[in-house]
């Protein structure tokens, strides 16, 4: 395009647009060679208006009489004529000298300010009103032309009845002593759409065009589209039709008003076709763009005119062929280019026979709007039924995102807030955190019977974890609460749904991690109310199973546990396949494999699948799975429960005393006993010393009355002896004769152990007491349940006090078979509790990197506290739950205290 063309094609512009190349996209027109004017005389003169303006008159002859000649305006009122000046640019030509012409008296000319294809504009000063003002001027090199006069007048009266706060009025009118045609319209001071555009979409911020300079977001570009949208709706409205729509003639005012520009070659769809519609067909330029506004046969900017336009079927232009250009300036607005690009012939071809490509096609890496794209779309549509019918139906389309987009962004001001609190949340449970542990460690020193002046530093620090924990929570609420309320403004909101989605997924995890079957429901709900897809397999509750043995090839039996009358019972689903077993599906719940492998122990080994988790069976800083050592037939004794390596889930019981927090702990491989030691094993035990001579270690291990409170122990012997010195059963304490089978008691912690070493060299078999946390496993399996059956609490369950309609009191290791753990040991609930290996310590036994360390007892004469574990006869149901723990002195003797060995296992 040469300089005149350029030069042809911005609306006027001024302030930023000044002085600068106008953009390729305004209009330019193709006119016919331009009459000579005739000369003018005295005679000729036109007589004045008022103000000295001559009004205007279709073939630019003057009035036949003082009576017309009158300003087109009432007398002391100018009317608002919505402006429909032709482009001009923001600079003077310099191929067109400027020569001043003589204006009405009431106009001071102040200079030209652009020329376009058949009018100049010039900023003239208003006597009368006292203001600056834009003057349009007809060209005098083609204001001869009776078309062109007739166009110019057109424009005007056209242009007229728009009086919309989107079009720029029209103050004033009339002829000037050359003959030209005049009128005048504000001065406006801004930019155009076009160059907005191109700023936003060459900003380097990340997300495409959504921030350009000087505040233009992504939303406000919308929205001046939308006004400008709510312009050509009003025109729509009064039966006139723009037909040159784009991005050069949208112009965004420094006061932030949105014009549409340029009614040049608009019509009113209400009469017969306009003056240039009738004219002679064109050329096109030599070097024409397809942004550039053809005139003759084909009106418009093809980079944006619709089909019907680019094939010059006049007869069909109405409001949906406007509807079709708003639709390529928004494709504009989202893609960074215009629907068509290239040579204006081949830009006209392509208008004509296809489609643009699609517009997220065009944009793949732009964040655009699935909205706005399917409302462009469809104002681009090639059938003109299949568009919306009027620019008001599309402005009410996109004013409804807009609307949207609002809430959106009040919607997220919400968010943000909410993510505002995370850190001071996160940073108060870790100060809790802190603080408690800080207390253990002070508390951990002190004893039972310390004065609390002792404790006072240790409590302190709990009661301000215990503040800081509720003040975490009270910001967690109100975490919540915003999220909430970003979806009462936005109901949809991906980021207020996702980010309650993760609280609720872990909050759901936890529920059922502990149990609490109530929270669980409630969170899963939540979870569900708010996921967009990203849990569907969580919510599916779909897990994966990975179990290497050896040896390998072991059959794996497939047992789900479920609840029957109140207790978790294992039902057998059939033959899961054959070791190894990698990523087998399952569906989430607590499942018991038997594994079964010719001349090797049938091995139960529990396993519990969560919600989109998969038990890998890898131990600590390990990333392939610990294979399941298969015990050889006769390797394990009848009554020897082999418990294999691996994660289980600890402590966490908030209605057990003294529990420990929740854990998930690998556990080394162990073998435990099936049932506590029986007085018939005990006395085989005491025996054995007073046979080999060692009568004061039997007497000193011998079961004696229970100790007292205040150093009154009762040392009598609770077993007899014969006649040969051997010990025999007698009479209990509480007078009832105690039977072979029945669990032993009243024996300390250094008799336990004494027994444990006896057998230990007895068998060849290392054993020794349990840690307390191998026998918070043998009890609980690893899915964390409260009891070895289940996690509902029932007297005829377990031997506990409530399970006897007389007096309580021990009975048989084998009685109560529904106090059976996962591995099958027994008695770990009732009857009598157990001595542990370890000393007592509020943080529980050494655990490092997630791993069970199962250290040396302490030493025979320390004083400090061992662990007991398990529930008895004499003690009520709740004391029953498997994470309950009790430290007492190891010289203690209770009739509720018994022994159960345990010893490491390796093969």
């Amino acid at each position: 395009m040469d300089q005149q063309d350029r030069e042809r094609t911005a609306p006027t512009l001024v302030g930023e647009g000044a002085g600068k190349q106008p953009a390729a996209e305004g209009r330019t027109e193709t006119m016919p060679r331009a009459q000579p004017a005739p000369p003018s005389s005295p005679a000729g003169t036109p007589p004045s208006s008022p103000d000295g303006a001559a009004p205007l008159s279709p073939a630019g002859t003057p009035p036949s009489s003082p009576a017309a000649a009158t300003p087109l305006s009432p007398a002391g009122a100018a009317p608002v004529w919505p402006v429909g000046h032709e482009p001009t640019v923001a600079h003077p030509r310099t191929d067109v000298p400027d020569s001043r012409p003589a204006l009405p008296p009431r106009y001071r000319d102040l200079g030209l300010i652009g020329r376009g294809g058949f009018g100049d504009v010039r900023r003239v000063h208003d006597v009368v009103l006292d203001r600056v003002v834009a003057m349009k001027i007809l060209r005098s090199d083609v204001g001869n032309s009776e078309r062109v006069r007739a166009r110019f007048l057109e424009e005007a009266k056209l242009t007229a009845r728009l009086q919309h706060p989107g079009i720029v009025a029209v103050h004033d009118g009339g002829r000037l002593e050359d003959g030209r045609l005049w009128y005048t319209m504000p001065e406006v001071r801004g930019r155009t759409l076009r160059d907005i555009l191109d700023e936003a979409h060459a900003a380097p911020a990340p997300g495409g065009a959504r921030e350009a300079g000087a505040g233009w977001t992504f939303r406000r570009i919308i929205d001046a589209f939308a006004r400008a949208c709510q312009a050509v709706a009003f025109a729509h409205r009064q039966g006139i039709v723009h037909r040159d729509l784009k991005p050069a003639n949208v112009m965004v005012g420094e006061l932030g008003e949105v014009l549409v520009m340029d009614w040049g070659i608009g019509r009113s769809t209400r009469r017969a076709s306009s003056p240039s519609e009738s004219s002679p067909p064109s050329s096109i330029p030599d070097r024409p763009t397809p942004e550039l506004t053809l005139d003759g046969d084909v009106l418009g900017t093809p980079a944006y005119m619709p089909p019907e336009q680019a094939r010059g079927d006049h007869k069909r232009h109405g409001p949906a062929s406007d509807v079709y250009a708003l639709g390529a300036i928004l494709y504009h607005a989202l893609t960074g280019r215009p629907p068509y690009e290239g040579g204006v012939l081949r830009v006209l071809e392509r208008v004509a026979s296809e489609p643009p490509t699609p517009v997220r096609e065009a944009a793949p890496d732009k964040p655009v709007p699935q909205e706005l794209a399917a409302i462009c779309e469809r104002a681009m549509r090639r059938p003109i039924e299949e568009r919306y019918p009027d620019a008001e139906a599309l402005a009410r389309d996109v004013f409804a995102w807009l609307d949207g987009e609002q809430r959106r962004e009040q919607a997220l001001a919400a968010v943000a807030e909410a993510r505002s609190m995370e850190p001071e949340i996160a940073g108060l449970r870790a100060d809790a955190a802190r603080l408690r542990a800080e207390a253990q460690a002070l508390l951990e020193n002190t004893r039972p019977f310390d004065p609390a002046a002792r404790k006072q530093p240790g409590w302190a620090l709990e009661d301000e974890a215990a503040r800081l924990e509720v003040n975490a929570a009270l910001r967690e609420a109100e975490w919540r609460a915003a999220l909430r309320g970003a979806l009462t403004v936005d109901p949809d909101l991906p980021e207020a749904h996702a980010m309650l989605a993760d609280h609720y997924r872990d909050r759901l995890i936890a529920a059922e991690r502990a149990h609490r079957d109530e929270d669980a429901a409630r969170c899963e709900a939540q979870l569900r109310a708010h996921d967009r897809g990203r849990y569907a397999a969580l919510l599916r509750g779909e897990g994966a199973l990975t179990i290497v043995t050896d040896p390998p090839g072991a059959e794996v039996i497939l047992e789900r546990y479920a609840r029957r009358q109140r207790r978790l019972v294992p039902e057998d689903l059939g033959l899961l396949g054959r070791t190894a077993l990698r990523s087998a599906p399952l569906q989430r719940g607590s499942y018991r494999l038997r594994l079964r492998a010719p001349g090797r122990a049938e091995v139960r080994y529990p396993v519990l699948i969560e919600r989109g988790a998969h038990w890998d069976g890898c131990a600590p800083g390990e990333r392939s799975p610990a294979p399941i050592h298969l015990p050889a037939e006769g390797e394990l004794g009848p009554d020897d429960v082999y418990v294999p390596a691996g994660w289980s889930w600890l402590g966490g019981d908030l209605d057990a005393s003294d529990s420990l927090p929740a854990a998930r702990v690998w556990v080394d491989a162990f073998v435990i006993r099936r049932f506590p030691v029986t007085n018939a094993e005990y006395l085989e035990f005491l025996n054995d010393l007073v046979a080999r001579g060692r009568e004061a270690e039997a007497l000193a291990a011998c079961p004696r009355g229970q100790t007292g409170i205040h150093d009154n122990a009762d040392n009598r012997l609770m077993f007899g002896r014969d006649a040969d010195g051997r010990f025999v059963l007698s009479e209990d304490e509480l007078g009832y004769p105690p039977a072979p089978d029945m669990p032993v008691a009243l024996v300390d912690w250094h008799a336990a152990t004494a027994y444990a070493r006896w057998l230990a060299a007895r068998t060849g078999a290392a054993w020794r007491l349990p840690n307390e946390l191998e026998r918070e496993k043998a009890a609980r399996g690893v899915d964390g349940r409260a009891c070895p059956w289940g996690n509902f609490l029932d007297a005829s369950f377990a031997c506990v006090i409530e399970s006897f309609e007389q007096k309580p009191r021990r009975t048989s290791v084998d009685s109560y078979p529904d106090d059976e753990s996962p591995y099958g040991a027994r008695g770990l609930a009732g009857n009598t509790r157990d001595w542990c290996l370890n000393g007592w310590r509020r943080k529980g036994p050494t655990i490092e990197g997630g791993r069970l360390r199962v250290e040396d007892p302490p030493a025979e004469g320390a004083a400090e506290y061992r662990v007991v574990r398990g529930g008895a006869w004499s003690s009520p149901i709740d004391l029953a739950r498997s994470a309950v723990r009790f430290g007492a002195p190891p010289g203690t003797r209770r009739l509720t205290v018994g022994v159960r060995v345990a010893r490491s296992y390796t093969p």
